[in-house]
């Protein structure tokens, strides 16, 4: 949706845990209420007790389900705003879009970027992501910059896309996740058809060396690229298969080793 006089989102997710977190309060106020009204009537100091302790009883179960519930709650609230606003949400995000090309145009790129990362948290397309991908391949790409990768993924191959894991794969390995292995194990004729495309594949694959998990789900993604590893990323991977002691990942590691390792020092005490 847009925000008025700004031209930027507001932040629909924050409006929607807004009005849940309302309505817990006000069930709270009414729970409060009716104790209130309890003690007010109650006969007996025993029902006063008894009250107090099934209000404190009611209060705490209250609680609990309100923290146990609460995201779904945003979630339902968030699908009931996107079924009343549809329309405008729609012809929102079209000007929201359109004042960001409009800012491009202006020379302002980091500000670009942050009103299509805006978009596309509510608008999940291909094109969108390749715009946002496109953007950044302009900038100078840094660790410390607030990047992201698995929000970006698209259902098609993109050569765009393939070059920015790439990069992704040598400054920031701990955003290649689950969902990035799988894209690039779909695409991998693609990639491979790409100029830089085995390169990269190495790279992705030097990311999954980082975890025993991503080795042992992706065994046949680090068979094939095993050779084009940097050392101390196969240092990493031959310690591990050496742990194993068979399969076939064990067989080509120990293959590669035998090649081109066998008589360095780091890995005569690995």
């Amino acid at each position: 949706m847009s925000c008025g006089k700004t031209g930027g989102l507001q932040p629909v997710e924050k409006r929607a845990a807004g009005i849940v977190r309302r309505d817990q309060w006000l069930t709270g106020l009414i729970l409060l209420l009716l104790i209130v009204i309890g003690l007010l009537f109650s006969a007996s100091a025993l029902q006063t007790v008894l009250l107090i302790a099934a209000g404190a009883a009611a209060a705490a179960l209250l609680w609990t389900l309100s923290k146990r519930f609460t995201p779904a709650l945003r979630r339902i609230q968030l699908q009931k705003m996107f079924q009343q606003y549809s329309y405008e949400l729609a012809s929102g995000l079209a000007i929201d879009h359109q004042a960001a090309i409009r800012v491009f145009q202006e020379g302002d790129k980091p500000r670009t970027y942050e009103m299509l990362r805006e978009i596309g948290s509510l608008v999940h397309n291909d094109q969108l992501k390749l715009e946002q991908i496109m953007l950044l391949q302009t900038f100078q790409l840094r660790k410390d910059m607030d990047l992201m990768l698995e929000p970006l993924l698209m259902d098609s191959f993109s050569p765009d896309l393939v070059a920015y894991i790439g990069e992704m794969a040598k400054i920031r390995r701990d955003l290649i996740k689950e969902n990035t292995f799988r894209y690039m194990l779909q695409h991998e004729m693609y990639i491979l058809n790409m100029p830089n495309g085995e390169t990269v594949l190495a790279a992705v694959a030097g990311a999954a060396v980082r975890k025993s998990r991503y080795m042992t789900m992706y065994p046949y993604l680090l068979i094939r690229y095993a050779r084009l590893l940097p050392k101390d990323r196969f240092l990493r991977l031959y310690k591990f298969a050496k742990s194993a002691r068979s399969g076939p990942l064990y067989d080509e590691v120990m293959r590669i080793y035998e090649e081109k390792f066998k008589w360095d020092p780091d890995f005569q005490n690995a």
